[in-house]
C-alpha cells in the first residue's frame, strides 16, 4: 500500500514534465474505417489526481482531436469514439562512471575513477479510442520519455503538446 501511495505521489508531482517523447507507438483495428469517426466524449481513463496537470492533459489531447476534425460532443450526445487516457512513471537509476590511469591492474600502476548516481523519471502516456457503440479499443497511441521535475508550467505545456502532436502523427492511420 505504501509503494502505491508513492507512486500516486510521485506521477501526481511529475504527470505535467513530460519531454518530448522519445518514443512514439501505436496499434490500430485494421478493419476499422476511421473516417466515420466525426465526434469524440471522454471516458474514464487512469487519470491523473493533480488537476492542473489532468487538465495540461486533457487540453493537449484535445487540440491534436480538433486538428484531426474530430468534434467533442457531451457523452450523452451519442459520440462515435469514446477517449481516454493513462499515465504511468518510473524511476530507474542513471550511474555515471569515468576512470583514467596506466599500469596493469594486477602490478600496481596509478589509476583514478569517479561515479555518479542520477535519479531518472520516465513517464508514459496512453491515449485509447474506443468506438462508442462497440466499446472496443479501435486505436492506441503509446508516448515515453524522460521528465524534467524541475520544469516550469511553460516548458511543461510545451513539452507535453509536442508529445502528443508526435503521439497523433499517426491518425487517422493510413490504410
Amino acid at each position: 500500500m505504501r509503494i502505491a501511495t508513492f507512486a500516486t505521489a510521485v506521477g501526481v508531482a511529475l504527470a505535467g514534465t513530460i519531454a518530448i517523447a522519445q518514443t512514439v507507438t501505436y496499434d490500430f483495428d485494421r478493419g476499422t474505417n476511421f473516417g466515420k469517426y466525426k465526434t469524440y466524449a471522454w471516458t474514464r481513463g487512469t487519470e491523473l489526481a493533480d488537476q492542473l496537470n489532468h487538465a495540461r492533459v486533457v487540453r493537449s489531447i484535445e487540440s491534436q482531436l480538433a486538428t484531426k476534425g474530430l468534434s467533442k460532443v457531451d457523452a450523452n450526445g451519442a459520440p462515435d469514439l469514446l477517449i481516454a487516457y493513462h499515465t504511468s512513471f518510473e524511476k530507474n537509476l542513471q550511474i555515471n562512471a569515468w576512470s583514467s590511469g596506466y599500469g596493469a591492474p594486477r602490478f600496481g600502476g596509478l589509476r583514478s575513477g569517479t561515479a555518479t548516481t542520477q535519479e531518472i523519471v520516465t513517464g508514459t502516456l496512453v491515449v485509447d479510442m474506443l468506438d462508442a457503440g462497440s466499446k472496443n479499443i479501435v486505436w492506441r497511441g503509446l508516448a515515453s520519455g524522460e521528465l524534467d521535475p524541475a520544469a516550469k508550467p511553460e516548458k511543461r505545456d510545451k513539452n507535453l503538446n509536442k508529445a502528443t502532436e508526435k503521439l497523433f502523427k499517426n491518425f487517422p492511420p493510413k490504410s
